[in-house]
């Protein structure tokens, strides 16, 4: 990465042998990203930890007609609703 200080961009270049790729991000846009990084990190994370309660909801509620509650120790941070809402419209 090098910077283009007259023209306040960073210019990111990404060669792999005879592919050489390059992106320019003006200065308020790597201020952005550099703001948004540990909120999407974050959210990934928690979303990482709830992947297993997740996978244990989607099997009930395959065959059923109406809601099916997650149990009381299922992580949080999913909407169980929208996501039995997700699976009827798959099913």
């Amino acid at each position: 990465m090098h910077s283009a200080t007259p023209y306040k961009t960073a210019i990111l270049t990404l060669d792999v042998k005879q592919n050489k790729s390059s992106v320019s991000l003006k200065l308020q846009e790597l201020r952005y990203l550099n703001y948004i990084f540990p909120i999407v990190q974050n959210q990934l994370a928690k979303y990482t930890e709830a992947m297993g309660d997740v996978m244990n909801y989607v099997i009930s509620p395959i065959n059923s007609t109406t809601y099916v509650a997650p149990p009381p120790s299922a992580n949080r941070n999913i909407l169980y609703f929208q996501l039995y809402e997700e699976i009827k419209t798959l099913m």
